[in-house]
């Protein structure tokens, strides 16, 4: 019971990374109806921004968290402006394509800025340990469940009760007219860039004390969040939270009551069964109703 306990608290905090990386999808799929495969390197920047605040600059930790995260806000905004602008006129194709070659370029500008030896990045909650059930519960796992609740909440509400949300809504279901009514669309769709790097930052600085971060940790990220949205549902926040959850899961409970070599196969596994069985996943809609 008692390692049990540790590993659904274990499986949670992952899946609420995975969760995370799988908003930051849903968030640029609602809003340009493009499928960003640099999200993985989204979540990789953040951990490595939050190596250069913390570890190279020394900073103090709530510091270092904020500026790492505001770093993530403007890479969002400039990726928009450098990638998605100028393709915008393009087809979904490329402008997919773009983001996964974009992706390729910033994990080799990550290895030469940071080099390839992996860093271990602190955990701003400390090593400690809470006492749940006679179970030992990382704090760091706590409030990796917490803090995504908190983005979640935040998300949540944004997009649904303020009037940044709403114009962000109207974009993303008819561009053309929110284009003739005069609405910023290219504002708009900056934010969406930007609100999905943020997402990404927070899940790549609360995965770095997990694992060790380095220029390649994007790529399991990626997949791992991919299959998440596929199970949840494509463009559905309520899929990408449940699929995030699904796949820390499987991936924590598979790894200690099955093998950890059969792990990924659990995760991809229910990927292709969604796909086959109920391809628009746990949340969406039928692809009939789409459109």
């Amino acid at each position: 019971m008692q390692d049990l306990v540790q590993l659904l608290v274990s499986g949670v905090a992952l899946g609420s990374v995975y969760a995370l990386a799988a908003l930051g999808f849903v968030t640029i799929y609602s809003a340009t109806g493009i499928v960003n495969f640099a999200a993985g390197q989204f979540v990789m920047f953040g951990a490595m921004f939050g190596v250069t605040t913390v570890l190279q600059l020394g900073l103090p930790m709530p510091m270092a968290i904020l500026l790492a995260v505001a770093m993530m806000g403007v890479f969002g905004f400039l990726f928009y402006l450098g990638v998605h602008l100028p393709l915008r006129t393009q087809s979904p194709v490329t402008v997919v394509i773009a983001t996964v070659m974009i992706g390729l370029s910033m994990q080799n500008g990550a290895n030469l800025i940071w080099g390839s030896v992996p860093f271990r990045l602190p955990s701003p909650f400390g090593d400690g340990t809470l006492t749940v059930f006679d179970s030992a519960i990382s704090t760091h796992a706590l409030a990796s469940i917490g803090i995504t609740a908190v983005l979640v909440a935040a998300l949540y509400v944004l997009m649904q009760h303020s009037s940044l949300g709403r114009v962000m809504r109207a974009v993303a279901q008819d561009f053309p007219t929110a284009r003739l009514m005069g609405l910023p669309v290219g504002l708009l769709l900056a934010c969406s860039w930007a609100i999905a790097a943020v997402l990404a930052g927070f899940a790549g600085l609360l995965i770095a004390p997990m694992w060790f971060a380095d220029a390649h940790m994007g790529d399991a990220i990626a997949l791992k969040a991919f299959a998440a949205t596929i199970i949840g549902g494509f463009g559905s926040v309520p899929g990408a939270i449940a699929g995030g959850l699904f796949v820390g899961l499987a991936e924590i409970l598979g790894a200690s009551y099955i093998s950890s070599a059969y792990k990924d196969l659990l995760c991809f596994g229910a990927m292709v069964v969604f796909l086959v069985a109920r391809p628009q996943g746990i949340f969406g809609e039928p692809i009939s109703e789409r459109g």
